[in-house]
């Protein structure tokens, strides 16, 4: 019976619709399967070389090395280059600024983090690399090609010629610090302020060698982000991203089994009957298991080759549009869609065995069928078991189409197992992809309102100014000035800078969190205060202007910003939480101590290192708290509270800490710096034209011009939320697809029965009802179950991105109700196209024909 085959084909065809279905299924899984890998691993290969442009490529290095040290590496069989780097001296230049000198032997060039913007690197000793943007400040003002004189590594003033220009800092250009280098001279020795750093030859694994490099000078550099990228850092990184994404597309993979298992396993049971048939005509059961096989495997020729077409140009064609929008994606200077044949054969591998996994099951039912009973139709026939005990269905209450509806789910348990195991999966699915691609949007974005500021007016100081006192008692800007740049176009907020104030805060025990000493293996020193043994935080005292408090509103967890109300009553706002480095060597964010609204808080004012007394300790009420600092650092790394005041406040508090009160009550509250943020969109031309203006027409203004990079992150920060998006829409269309194909093959394979119930006097309506019940009863169950399972493996993976960086585990309520609810919808949504064609059939014209 060699024609047999054919039939497979024939039978797809005739079921076209679902057929697509079922291949479209196919298709996505595979599409997000290969997209997913292609991604990871484009991230991972172009994120390497981020790594190495802002860290350097080197792998291990020393500090304060020594020249015994330097030629033991040299000689070293496992190392292949050697960077040597000393440290220069500082040449000042007018306006404040300043440009530090450093020198490297040529090795290091390409070692070291000093990513080149255009030209090269020094090859001889008068020749030098400096970041661009000071380039117009150094004595001459060069160009590239051009020369310039500065104060030379030994001191000297020396003549160079610039032959390359690196790559702007923000670091640099806010503390007014530019960095240059120029190559060692042959000769120079190495002393305790240099640094060496080196690579191990190609096949070397360094966290096989870490031991051994360690034991040569205990003050070893390890660059661990390039060696945990590199899976060479000997931590546990590398095994939790791999747990992490294995577990990612094995539920993408077991999606689409449930897509593919449901389609045939309800295509078997749908034609029970024809496969009798053939039995009867002499088919063998490996003829009829054959014969499934066949038809998995030409839908499998279609859909896999299709889906890993559809995932690299789909990923390809977003990151093209993402492009020519003006993006740069991931921040990244030059981002390439890296190709690996083994991710798409591993895909193409993945999508064949899901497959034929799949369709192992139903073809070993449509084996295993009796000629006798298939012929006679009572394969599909299910008695409903009898028990003493049952429990009362729910569906009961909404008359008698939920106790049939009831009835029909427990007459056929494995149906309706195969029916809510589609749903739970796509549940499942979709709450855990959204979950971690929550976690890694809170991970690798920021979310402050720093990400806005696009210029900076910073006050400088110079020594050598006469007039710097009389310039310290006015403010840099005037409220003049500062209402001009308000109404500039584009202009989102223009906030003021203030002088921190550091102090100490006098805390009762408990109010420590104490699992932050537990955590970091840190002890906070005790004072005794008022009769008993209290603790002491750093904390720094910051002004807020009015400004930056409405905009603080959005971080409120308790309390108010309301300035009247913080002036009025020596009122603060506090940040208690924390980012640590544990003893783990992990980042965790956790609460340094528990203040609530309403409570007071002790602050020594002088913080010099001497007991605090009544004198010097000053009492403000906590009248709000917020859960990250809306400005600079959401978190400290430290143990220190970050206590935010009014104008009104901070001049209390300086004034009860000065012999002259009038004059540090001024002092702290002058204006010594201008933070200006822009709209989405806004051209930044007019608002720099402005501050330059302002910079150029007083000295001892700094201008720092952040908006490139500002613009890069709010890029990158977008730029993530269109990948999650994305990939939660394909989840949601995958677990879309698989609801459907399940509840409407599952419906049309009971047309017989609805004849019957249509001929015994029950109306379309209650029919209609009935199907409705069994569709929201199939959503409940699977959506408890769903949310559950994604509640365990969404905690899962909380455990293993928590090994990365700390932070509380949130499960997404959420994402786990809009799950349940579209399933829902979607499920009573695919009853009504199968029910309005059978109402069209005349189902009792066909049982009198089929009889």
């Amino acid at each position: 019976m060699r024609s047999y085959g054919a039939m497979a084909g024939k039978y797809l065809k005739q079921q076209k619709r679902k057929t697509i279905l079922t291949i479209v299924g196919i298709m996505l899984s595979v599409a997000l399967i290969s997209a997913l890998g292609t991604m990871g691993q484009a991230l991972k290969d172009n994120y390497i070389l981020e790594v190495e442009a802002s860290n350097g490529t080197y792998e291990l290095g020393y500090a304060k090395p020594t020249p015994a040290l330097v030629d033991t590496l040299d000689k070293h069989v496992l190392v292949e280059k050697i960077g040597v780097l000393r440290p220069g001296t500082s040449t000042k230049l007018d306006n404040a600024y300043a440009v530090k000198l450093d020198s490297a032997n040529a090795d290091a060039f390409g070692l070291l983090p000093a990513q080149l913007r255009e030209g090269r690197y020094p090859e001889t000793p008068d020749e030098l690399v400096a970041e661009q943007w000071i380039l117009e400040l150094l004595p001459g003002a060069p160009k590239l090609g051009g020369t310039t004189e500065l104060t030379a590594p030994d001191g000297k003033p020396h003549a160079y010629r610039v032959v390359g220009t690196l790559k702007n800092q923000k670091r640099t250009q806010t503390d007014g610090i530019a960095q240059a280098f120029t190559l060692m001279r042959d000769g120079d020795p190495v002393g305790e302020q240099s640094t060496v750093v080196f690579t191990l030859k190609k096949g070397a694994k360094v966290d096989a060698h870490l031991e051994e490099f360690r034991k040569l000078n205990e003050n070893m550099l390890v660059n661990l982000k390039l060696l945990s990228l590199r899976g060479e850092s000997g931590t546990s990184i590398d095994q939790a991203l791999s747990i992490i994404i294995g577990t990612l597309v094995g539920l993408v993979v077991l999606s689409t089994v449930a897509v593919i298992y449901n389609a045939f396993h309800i295509a078997v049971l749908e034609r029970i009957r024809q496969f009798g048939l053939l039995r009867t005509l002499g088919a063998s059961p490996r003829q009829v298991r054959n014969l499934v096989f066949r038809e998995a495997t030409v839908l499998s020729l279609i859909g896999v080759p299709l889906g890993l077409l559809i995932g690299w140009f789909g990923l390809w064609f977003t990151l093209w549009l993402m492009t020519q929008g003006g993006l740069r994606i991931f921040m990244m200077e030059d981002f390439h869609l890296t190709f690996h044949w083994w991710i798409m054969g591993g895909s193409l591998l993945v999508g064949f065995l899901a497959v034929y996994v799949a369709a192992w099951l139903p073809a070993r039912k449509a084996s295993s069928v009796s000629p006798v009973d298939a012929v006679r139709g009572a394969g599909s026939i299910v008695r409903e078991s009898y028990r003493r005990l049952r429990v009362p269905s729910l569906l009961t209450l909404i008359g008698i189409e939920g106790r049939m509806a009831s009835t029909n789910i427990r007459r056929n348990r494995t149906k309706f197992r195969i029916t809510t195991f589609s749903i739970v999966v796509s549940i499942t699915l979709f709450i855990v992809f959204h979950y971690f691609t929550q976690q890694l949007v809170g991970m690798t974005t920021t979310s402050n309102e720093d990400d806005r500021i696009a210029f900076q007016l910073i006050q400088t100081y110079n020594s050598d100014d006469e007039n710097a006192d009389s310039k310290e008692q006015a403010d840099l800007v005037s409220a003049d000035q500062l209402a001009e740049l308000r109404k500039l176009p584009g202009v989102s907020a223009v906030y003021g800078r203030y002088t921190e104030r550091f102090s100490q805060a006098i805390v009762p025990e408990s109010l420590i969190n104490a699992d932050f000493a537990k955590k970091t293996d840190r002890t906070i020193p005790s004072v005794d205060w008022q009769g008993r043994k209290d603790l002491l935080l750093n904390a720094r005292i910051v002004l807020y202007d009015e400004a930056r408090l409405k905009d603080s509103a959005s971080y409120l967890k308790a309390g108010t910003v309301d300035p009247r109300k913080l002036s009025g009553e020596d009122g603060v706002l506090i940040v208690q939480t924390v980012k640590p480095v544990t003893s783990g060597g992990k980042t965790e964010i956790m609460p340094l101590s528990r203040y609530e609204v309403g409570d007071k808080l002790a602050l020594d004012l002088y913080a010099d290192g001497n007991a605090p007394t009544p004198d010097r300790v000053h009492e403000v009420t906590v009248a709000g708290i917020l859960e990250q600092s809306p400005f600079n650092a959401p978190y400290q790394r430290e143990p220190e509270l970050i206590v935010i005041a009014t104008k009104e406040t901070i001049a209390k508090l300086s004034a009860a800490a000065s012999d002259n009160p009038d004059e540090a009550a001024e002092q702290s509250t002058r204006l010594n710096g201008v933070d200006v943020a822009l709209k989405d969109g806004a051209d930044p031309a007019p608002v720099k034209l402005a501050l330059g203006e302002i910079a150029r027409s007083q000295p001892g203004i700094r201008f720092v011009d952040i908006a490139e990079s500002q613009k890069e992150e709010r890029q990158f920060n977008l730029q993530m939320q269109i990948f999650v998006y994305g990939f939660l829409i394909i989840i949601g269309g995958i677990g879309s697809l698989n609801i459907i194909n399940t509840v409407q093959t599952n419906l049309l394979l009971r047309r017989k029965e609805i004849g019957l119930l249509q001929a015994v006097g029950m109306t379309m309506g209650q029919i209609r009802k009935m199907a409705a019940a069994e569709g929201v009863w199939f959503g409940v169950i699977g959506g408890f179950w769903g949310s559950g399972l994604g509640l365990g493996i969404s905690y899962f993976l909380y455990a293993k991105l928590n090994d990365m960086q700390g932070f509380p585990f949130e499960f997404p309520w959420t994402a786990a109700l809009a799950a349940s609810g579209v399933a829902l919808l979607v499920g009573l949504l695919s009853v009504q196209g199968p029910l309005r064609r059978m109402e069209k059939a005349n189902l009792l014209e066909e049982l009198r024909n089929e009889a």
